[in-house]
């Protein structure tokens, strides 16, 4: 936007100083350059910013409203509880227990919720459609992909612990049966 208004007052393309600038302002704020007053520049300028100014805001507004009613839409969509549901599992991989049965409540909750009625019906909107659609998936696609480091590093542990316990038992029961044996050849029977 700037360019169009380069090419609208060709003494903003002019190339001075901002120190030129500030003395023209600080003078009066008119001084010649290639036969333009820059007071005109200065106006323009000022208000190209106001105006830039609320343009931002206005399309900030604007995106926030698309924005709600875009989620406004995918929440009353009847694949949400879907794809809450798929959300949730992907936060339980790996979570702590405490956190583990906060996201179990809340998937009870939104089981209860997901058995009333939504708004619109699928087939509504197919493009919204197929974007649900495809998030579920991808979503549950994604809980597999994070489970099978937890799901591997969880059975290599059980493996190394059931050893381990094997080997604490095997131990166990070899130092108590060479214990028995030592105190009944000493002719005395104690048990350890």
């Amino acid at each position: 936007m700037m360019d169009e208004l380069s090419k609208l007052h060709s003494a903003i393309v002019c190339s001075r100083s901002r120190q030129q600038q500030q003395q023209a302002e600080a003078e009066g704020g008119t001084t010649i350059i290639n036969n333009t007053p820059t007071h005109h520049t200065s106006f323009a300028i000022h208000h190209y910013r106001q105006l830039e100014a609320a343009d931002h805001q206005n399309n900030t507004k604007s995106s926030t409203n698309m924005s709600d009613l875009i989620k406004a839409q995918i929440a009353n969509h009847p694949l949400y509880p879907n794809l809450l549901s798929a959300y949730l599992q992907c936060r339980k991989v790996g979570a702590p227990q405490g956190m583990t049965s906060i996201l179990e409540e809340i998937s009870k909750e939104n089981n209860l919720i997901s058995s009333s009625c939504h708004s619109s019906e699928i087939g509504a909107d197919p493009e919204l459609d197929k974007f649900m659609e495809s998030y579920c998936a991808v979503l549950v696609k994604y809980k597999e992909e994070l489970s099978k480091p937890f799901d591997e590093a969880t059975s290599f542990l059980n493996n190394i612990e059931s050893q381990l316990s094997s080997l604490c038992k095997d131990n166990l029961i070899t130092s108590t049966s060479f214990n028995f044996n030592n105190n009944y050849i000493s002719g005395t029977l104690v048990i350890t």
